[in-house]
């Protein structure tokens, strides 16, 4: 293009058009074929543990800091923390529970009604509850409403370098922002599912009475024969490990979120999937290993 004979102010801003024009030039992209995909994956998927292991690592030193004072712990925060892990969580998880134990108790009343078996519905919702499905059940709904709010909340800090600015302040994040919620969340989780366990008995115990017409202090006395202290402790380390992972995977997209809206997006998507992924692979591994030492 012939720039002779312009205003110099005229050649700048045409020089500064078509640098911008250079950069926003998308390349053409070069086929890859499907091994290329499979080993990047794999190095993905690799970097990610190796990543998340680090950040395991980074919350656990700040976490003997913060209990042995040497950190700065806002105890206004984590109270606010715990509401919304909890309170703000209550309603969503009676709800739900309720729901899922009249379920239970339909789909379980279809076979025992055949041999004149209603009563055992409080043994059947009792145990499968209690043991493994109230946790579950809890997770669920706490990735989808905490651990994407936690996502969010970090990556937009990163996105208006609010972290950066921790950094450079000297203050660690992991400190400042992840040990708080891991520990609200841990706090709270076991407290939710032990509600959620009693909403669950509550939804059996409406439908034998209202729809079979048993008695409700025999299921009552089944229920409480049924479910034993071991299947309780059961479901509270359900708890326990889904709520660490819950809390690690909304803050570690939340801390890798890219600077930009879109990723904002893709972290809080992201956190979601990689904690109901890791319940799942969590529940699978705990019932192996309480079926193999029999309890």
């Amino acid at each position: 293009m012939d720039q002779q004979g312009l205003p110099p102010e005229a050649q700048k801003l045409l020089a500064l058009a078509l640098k911008v024009y250079e950069k926003n030039t998308v390349p053409a992209k070069v086929p890859v074929s499907f091994l290329e995909e499979i080993g990047d994956k794999a190095v993905s998927i690799s970097g990610g543990w190796g990543r998340g292991l680090n950040f395991l690592g980074d919350i656990a030193v700040s976490f003997i800091r913060v209990i042995t004072g040497r950190s700065y712990f806002r105890w206004d925060d984590f109270m606010l923390l715990v509401k919304r892990c909890g309170v703000d969580t209550l309603l969503l998880v009676s709800l739900i529970s309720l729901l899922v134990g009249m379920i239970l108790a339909f789909v379980a009343s279809i076979q025992l009604k055949m041999f004149g078996a209603q009563i055992f519905i409080a043994d059947i919702v009792g145990i499968a509850m209690v043991r493994v499905l109230s946790a579950v059940m809890t997770g669920i709904i706490v990735s989808g409403r905490i651990g994407a709010s936690f996502a969010a909340e970090l990556g937009m800090m990163q996105t208006n370098e609010e972290i950066d600015a921790l950094k450079t302040l000297g203050v660690s994040p992991v400190e400042f922002l992840v040990v708080p919620r891991v520990l609200s969340l841990v706090l709270m989780m076991p407290i939710l599912t032990i509600y959620a366990d009693l909403m669950a008995i509550l939804g059996g115990f409406l439908i034998s009475i209202w729809m079979f017409h048993l008695n409700s202090v025999e299921y009552i006395n089944h229920t409480q024969l049924a479910v034993k202290l071991s299947y309780v402790w059961i479901g509270l380390i359900h708890s326990f490990v889904f709520a660490v992972i819950i809390a690690i995977a909304g803050c570690l997209r939340g801390m890798e979120c890219e600077r930009d809206a879109a990723g904002v997006g893709n972290a809080t998507t992201s956190a979601v999937v990689t904690a109901i992924t890791g319940l799942v692979i969590a529940t699978a591994i705990i019932t192996f290993i309480c079926q193999v030492l029999g309890v």
